[in-house]
């Protein structure tokens, strides 16, 4: 009887991301037309800008990606237990990057496909509407695939930053974060979200709290203090160097064309 129970479980939840999987992809190339026409970024930041937050954008799918694999081990009770709001947090957290990830890398081709066979994350849907049954253990077959696919982004992340010739600098400033990330993960005996927040938390507040409970988790929240402050004011004197530089290059061109038209003007 239960054999069938589960079959019935994943049959709905794999009907139901296929639903959210087919309305996410009818709307995938509308969405993206109305958001390049009516917020363009080229309007309000440098071309320079626009292209490292391109590479910020990869690299992001990759730590979510990581934060979404060590959920498994704690969704499963195997590194320590959590409350019942973290499950319900995490399976929401698997179906929407799961969800995002099939649209964007699905192209009609057999890898993508197979890829989005692996990508169904049968657990969180079984988890939220059945509550817990062995399902749950399906999560760590889907490992392999999630680890291929951050291959895959990190790839693109090195094609987009040779193609534009752009500083592999941004790589600096995730190692900071990705390996605090694990230190606080394993000093302080928190689950994955709360040691991103904290790390999170750390490398932007610039030392208004003490993060950490541990003498080794106080260092690494010093680090990441420090590191966000050299870093983030590293970051905001180039953006706004390259604003002005658009800004005054906007200026230059007009005054050059009224140049030209008063020196047209003279010369007739």
């Amino acid at each position: 009887m239960d054999i069938f129970n589960y079959i019935f479980q994943i049959i709905v939840s794999v009907l139901i991301f296929a639903a959210i999987f087919a309305v996410g992809i009818l709307l995938r190339d509308k969405i993206v037309h109305k958001l390049n026409f009516f917020v363009n970024p080229q309007n309000y930041l440098p071309e320079e800008e626009i292209q490292t937050l391109k590479q910020v954008y990869y690299l992001i799918l990759i730590l979510i990606l990581v934060v979404c694999i060590l959920n498994f081990f704690f969704d499963n009770n195997i590194i320590l237990p959590n409350s019942p709001e973290f499950y319900v947090f995490n399976s929401f957290l698997d179906i929407i990057v799961s969800v995002y990830i099939a649209i964007i890398i699905y192209d009609g081709s057999k890898k993508s496909k197979i890829l989005l066979i692996f990508l169904i994350p049968i657990p969180s849907i079984a988890f939220l509407l059945f509550g817990e049954s062995l399902i749950e253990y399906w999560d760590f077959v889907r490992i392999p695939a999630l680890l291929y696919i951050m291959k895959i982004f990190y790839d693109k992340f090195h094609i987009y930053t040779d193609k534009y010739n752009l500083e592999k600098s941004i790589l600096l400033l995730f190692s900071i974060v990705f390996i605090s990330f694990i230190i606080t993960l394993v000093a302080e005996n928190e689950d994955p979200l709360n040691a991103l927040v904290m790390v999170s938390n750390a490398f932007t507040s610039k030392g208004y709290t003490i993060l950490g409970e541990s003498t080794i988790g106080k260092i690494d929240s010093i680090f990441l203090v420090w590191g966000g402050y050299i870093i983030s004011g590293a970051a905001t004197a180039t953006l706004t160097a390259a604003i002005l530089i658009k800004h005054f290059n906007a200026k230059i061109e007009k005054f050059d064309e009224k140049f030209e038209e008063l020196e047209k003007l003279i010369s007739e």
